[in-house]
C-alpha cells in the first residue's frame, strides 16, 4: 500500500498536445462572463476549465477546435492575450 503523501495529485491533459501532467503544472483557464478563456492561475475558480502546457499548445489546441468541446459550448478566443497569459509562470 502507498500512503498518500506519495500519491501525485490529479492529472490533467492538455488541450493542444493531449500530454497527462499533474495538475498544477498546466495553465488552467476557465471562461469569464464573455464566453472568453481567462487564467485562473489559483486554479480554483468555480465551473469547467481547460488545461494548456503553454504558449506552443495552444495554436494546436485552436486548429483542433478543442475549446468549444472543453467547454461544452461556443468560445469567443483572443489568441494574442491568451498567448501573453500563458508566457507568464
Amino acid at each position: 500500500m502507498t500512503s498518500s503523501d506519495e500519491r501525485p495529485g490529479p492529472v490533467r491533459t492538455c488541450l493542444g498536445c493531449g500530454k497527462k501532467q499533474p495538475k498544477g503544472l498546466l495553465h488552467r483557464l476557465v471562461l469569464n462572463a464573455k464566453h472568453q478563456p481567462v487564467s485562473d492561475t489559483a486554479q480554483t475558480a468555480p465551473g469547467r476549465g481547460a488545461y494548456l502546457c503553454g504558449p506552443g499548445c495552444l495554436k494546436a489546441a485552436v486548429k483542433r477546435k478543442a475549446f468549444q468541446r472543453a467547454f461544452k459550448q461556443s468560445v469567443e478566443l483572443d489568441v494574442p492575450t491568451l498567448e501573453e497569459v500563458l508566457r507568464e509562470p
